[in-house]
């Protein structure tokens, strides 16, 4: 009885060590197991264009696979209601800043540039591979710059400072800020660089902000307000639109 305890014990760590689990027929699905899930449960993420079943315990996965099965109409409506992707492709078109600009790859070695009159990104590269790396990265910096320059601008109207400054590619977060020594480390999306300028300045107030208020209260919302005047515009944007953003450099 103990051995057979043992053996279970060892398959079940076996198959522990698999998950994620991308489903064989559909690649669009994944198991990710949970020991604190209660239920099977389904969610979308829009991040990554797919849908994540929770499975919660490994003895649960068979029950989890039958019953994605059963949920692929409400998948594939769910997914096909996503905005279409826009994949770093020469010849197409992505967001940057609140407007759709071409992605353009001329031959040479010529430095990426973005040339905000003619509504283009140029980016010389010799191949899709390396093009597609090439804009993401172009894109990383431009982000960058102009979020550094919005963080240090909105501390500074609230008598703070900014010390650590970090951009990703985040999925569930447009920003987050942490105060240590008195000093906010602030971590943002790259993708905050696709929508408008004022969307853009809106985060970096908000988690400036949260460098006088660690919270959601009233308090903090004064805050924002204080230093931003369009919260209310920039935050109704980003609930109506965010999900475009995730869809920049999507490829399905």
């Amino acid at each position: 009885m103990k051995f057979g305890t043992q053996n279970t014990n060892t398959a079940n760590k076996r198959v522990k060590q698999s998950f994620p689990l991308r489903d064989p027929n559909d690649p669009r699905v994944l198991y990710v197991l949970s020991d604190r899930a209660r239920r099977i449960s389904l969610r979308v993420k829009n991040a990554d264009r797919e849908v994540h079943v929770v499975v919660p315990g490994v003895r649960a996965f068979k029950k989890a696979q039958n019953f994605a099965r059963e949920q692929r109409d409400w998948i594939d409506v769910q997914l096909e209601s996503l905005p279409e992707p826009q994949p770093f492709i020469a010849g197409q078109e992505i967001l940057y800043q609140g407007q759709k600009f071409a992605l353009i790859s001329p031959s040479g070695r010529a430095r990426p540039r973005i040339v905000p009159e003619m509504k283009k990104i140029i980016v010389p590269s010799p191949d899709a591979e390396s093009f597609a790396g090439r804009v993401r990265r172009l894109l990383i910096r431009e982000a960058r710059a102009e979020l550094e320059a919005a963080s240090h601008h909105y501390a500074e109207k609230l008598g703070k400072r900014v010390g650590k400054i970090s951009v990703r590619d985040t999925a569930s977060r447009w920003g987050s800020c942490i105060t240590r020594n008195g000093e906010g480390h602030i971590s943002y999306s790259w993708r905050l660089i696709c929508a408008p300028p004022f969307v853009l300045d809106y985060v970096a107030a908000h988690e400036c902000a949260h460098m006088i208020e660690a919270n959601h209260s009233q308090a903090f919302w004064d805050v924002c307000d204080s230093i931003f005047d369009d919260v209310k515009l920039a935050k109704k944007w980003l609930r109506n639109h965010g999900s475009v953003l995730h869809a920049v450099g999507a490829d399905f």
